[in-house]
């Protein structure tokens, strides 16, 4: 998500969710409890309880209410229908209180998590500058919580076993805002180290650092955005049909898409390579900026050791026309 400002840029809104990240399953709500329920709503992935705090403005929580609402019924209409089951939407304010309902110890730069059992979305309140519900950044927050949430409802991973990482992640990015311009940075620092990740590595995304994750991140993403490019935005509905009918990921890729999964990780690598050729990213408007700083540098480097070669060669011309003066004898 491209968020706003503050801690929701960037790494602000990467989410961790339990299926692929270990479970900490039926983990439950701190048991000295400060928010309040306000209430059961009724939404297109199952009926949600939202819990805030009693300072939590009024018109906000509708808000909240509403765009979980909303969200839910889009991401039903673009993708499909799935099973209802409850869940339940959490605004904390510190991050004591994000770990307590997420149920372990969330990575610093994780502020929203979706977890699967029981069902809940826990975000991070961005009260720094006052934004709650109302801003972009934390829309798109929730977006990307709400698309694992119908994810767990498509596909539970109690039954059929957890969906690949890459494409849980990969889908909530690509749904709720796409590619920023940090993944972009992360993408073109790793085809200039050769540092990229398979996708059979990312079938388990480990927050280990920052700079690892929001690779994985992108990468997820890259290759969602490559199956839409490739097989058409009806991929996505194509491949939920097979899993809503109980079929493997790599069942329903191959008859969604035409081919194995094993050749689409092959064609995704080229394109990784290819996309983020050196030759390629000065024309690319997203990472023009890392570059220009970059020609700065070495163009002043480049200009104060010229100027001292053109130094030093005056002080050796100055030093040889000292010596070449014919001394004075006398008579």
């Amino acid at each position: 998500m491209n968020c706003p400002s503050g801690r929701w840029r960037g790494l602000a809104w990467i989410s961790s969710i339990l299926l692929i990240g270990g479970f900490g399953a039926d983990a439950t709500a701190p048991s000295s409890e400060p928010l309040l329920t306000q209430g059961t709503y009724a939404s297109a992935v199952g009926d949600f309880t939202l819990h805030l705090t009693a300072q939590y403005p009024e018109a906000a929580a509708t808000d909240l209410r509403h765009m979980t609402e909303d969200l839910s019924l889009m991401l039903v209409t673009r993708f499909g229908p799935v099973d209802r089951a409850p869940f339940r939407v959490v605004v904390t304010v510190n991050r004591d209180q994000l770990d307590e309902w997420a149920g372990r110890e969330l990575s610093p730069w994780i502020h929203a998590v979706a977890l699967e059992y029981p069902s809940r979305i826990v975000l991070l309140e961005p009260a720094a500058d006052g934004a709650r519900a109302t801003s972009d950044g934390f829309q798109e927050a929730l977006l990307h919580e709400l698309t694992h949430i119908y994810l767990h409802r498509l596909y539970p991973s109690r039954t059929g076993g957890p969906l690949p990482g890459w494409f849980h992640e990969g889908l909530a990015v690509h749904t709720s805002g796409g590619m920023n311009r940090s993944m972009h940075r992360a993408l073109v620092r790793a085809r200039l180290f050769r540092r990229f990740i398979t996708l059979e590595q990312l079938r388990r995304i480990v927050h280990t650092s920052a700079g690892l994750s929001e690779l994985a991140y992108a990468q997820s993403v890259v290759a969602v955005q490559f199956m839409d490019d490739l097989y058409g935005p009806g991929i996505f509905r194509s491949l939920f049909v097979g899993l809503r009918a109980g079929d493997s990921f790599r069942s329903a890729f191959a008859s969604a898409a035409g081919e194995s999964l094993d050749a689409f990780q092959t064609r995704y690598q080229v394109e990784l390579l290819q996309r983020y050729n050196l030759l390629l990213i000065a024309a690319d408007p997203n990472v023009l900026f890392i570059l220009l700083p970059l020609l700065v540098i070495i163009a002043y480097f480049t200009k104060r050791w010229r100027g001292r070669l053109i130094t030093a060669k005056w002080k050796e011309e100055d030093a040889r026309g000292v010596e070449e003066v014919p001394r004075d004898h006398g008579d």
